[in-house]
């Protein structure tokens, strides 16, 4: 009989813990809704960020992933200064010519900039099939800026001062990708809230 007592009671506590969980995810789910879009944007951004820097600067994609891209990034940017006839080899993430070389490193890679770019997407509130064109055609876009952006800092740095590049590695560099990986996202925003719209509007047009 005790047993029995004892089965029930636990029964009720499990339904009342069960019962609570659901109340307490239902006030979370009613508090979120009651949010701004721009809120619920930020916290989406935030939170998107914030996973992006704990595995960035994690020992294993250092190690296993950033190392190997940086390695790749110095021969297809070697191989483009040699388009141009400036005769160079990559060894590891050192670009090295005639009495001139550089090192990519952290920061130099473009994934701070991709990232703050994707975040912005993929928060965004809008449906995911406009979502892919701007995830795709702008982590291209990226990518090409960024092969852009480190051969341009090497013949800089080779033909120009090296106050001047100073100014556009440390202080310019970094900063200039960045506004261009926002500007980039403003111009998929901007697409996908015009395509948003004619959607709308071609369904609630009467069908003849």
């Amino acid at each position: 009989m005790a047993k029995k007592r004892k089965k029930k009671k636990e029964a009720a506590n499990s339904q009342h813990s069960t019962g609570f969980a659901k109340n307490m995810l239902r006030s979370i789910g009613d508090y979120w809704e009651q949010k701004s879009p721009i809120l619920k944007f930020l916290l989406g951004f935030a939170t998107c960020m914030i996973l992006f820097y704990a595995i960035y600067l994690s020992p294993f994609f250092v190690e296993n992933i950033g190392k190997p891209l940086l390695t790749v990034q110095a021969k297809i940017s070697s191989l483009l200064l040699n388009v141009f006839g400036q005769n160079t080899t990559a060894i590891q993430d050192v670009i090295s010519g005639e009495g001139f070389s550089i090192s990519i490193k952290n920061g130099c890679d473009g994934l701070e900039t991709l990232a703050i770019m994707l975040s912005g997407i993929i928060v965004f509130p809008i449906a995911f099939r406009l979502k892919w064109p701007g995830i795709l055609y702008g982590t291209l876009a990226l990518m090409v800026l960024n092969f852009v952006r480190i051969v341009a800092l090497y013949v800089v740095g080779k033909h120009f001062s090296q106050g001047i590049f100073d100014i556009l590695h440390e202080q310019g560099g970094f900063v200039i990708f960045t506004v261009l990986g926002v500007f980039l996202w403003i111009i998929w925003a901007n697409w996908a809230l015009n395509k948003r719209m004619d959607s709308q509007v071609e369904q609630s047009t009467p069908q003849p």
